[in-house]
């Protein structure tokens, strides 16, 4: 029987405990640590958008060092406590799994290789502009949206007909908690999702997601009710159109 869950689940800093953009951006790039830091200054100030912050990282990466890069992401990139446990629940029950990163591909393959995960993974990819040097392509982004580099939330939303659980923990993971039925948050995402009146719950480790899903998996816990989806006042468009589909059908928005 196919589930009723899809399961979408962030890589850096959720799946994996590091950050990995960011450490190989401070481990590899040109003044790497200065850079990351003026990014993220001016990301969290709203001077630039998701989608330029990644741009400006990349682009100060060695493109001569990319196998070096992506050794270095398999050997430093533990998986976050409960994930074993996860991913076995996930696998057993057949439940369609994605990674969703706003990274990039090329440092996450080898850490699922590693694990033996077999998921999709959908995030943005390296290109090469000019010769030395490495641009970012955006293969999943939004037909006409910039803001992000992917469009976590027209990914969470391509199958409507299933329960969406998003696990996340970042900036990137903003819109797609929006349009989520249901949303593990921790760090940046979880106070978001808190100031924003957006219903979460916390995780540390990756157990209570675990719990969750085996609760419903094994026949003890009811399938979550749909709940009015998006923000009105969000900048994604899905989120606003889903906001706006709702407050239509009179089913009304998160608050």
């Amino acid at each position: 029987m196919d589930s009723p869950y899809r399961a979408w689940i962030d890589f850096d800093g959720t799946l994996v405990v590091p950050n990995l953009a960011v450490v190989l951006v401070e481990e590899f790039g040109r003044n790497g640590t200065e850079v990351a830091r003026e990014v993220d200054r001016n990301l969290h100030a709203g001077r630039i958008t998701l989608r330029e912050a990644w741009e400006r990282e990349v682009a100060i990466l060695p493109a001569d060092r990319l196998d070096e890069m992506a050794e270095y992401a398999r050997t430093h990139a533990p998986l976050r406590p409960g994930a074993r446990r996860l991913i076995g629940l996930l696998d057993r029950h057949r439940v369609p799994t994605a990674i969703v990163s706003g990274g990039v591909d090329f440092y996450i393959r080898p850490v699922l290789e590693r694990e033996g995960i077999d998921w999709p993974v959908l995030s943005d990819a390296l290109t090469r502009p000019s010769p030395g040097v490495l641009g970012v392509a955006h293969p999943h982004g939004h037909p006409t949206c910039r803001l992000c580099g992917i469009c976590k939330a027209q990914i969470v939303r391509s199958n409507p007909t299933s329960v969406s659980v998003f696990v996340g923990d970042g900036s990137t993971d903003r819109y797609a908690a929006e349009v989520a039925d249901v949303v593990f948050a921790r760090h940046r995402l979880l106070t978001y999702c808190r100031g924003r009146g957006v219903p979460c719950q916390e995780f540390d480790t990756l157990d209570p997601v675990a719990d969750w899903f085996e609760a419903r998996l094994d026949g003890r816990g009811e399938l979550p009710l749909a709940r009015g989806r998006g923000l009105a006042e969000s900048k994604c468009p899905i989120s606003q159109e889903l906001a706006a589909s709702d407050r239509s059908a009179g089913l009304g928005t998160t608050p």
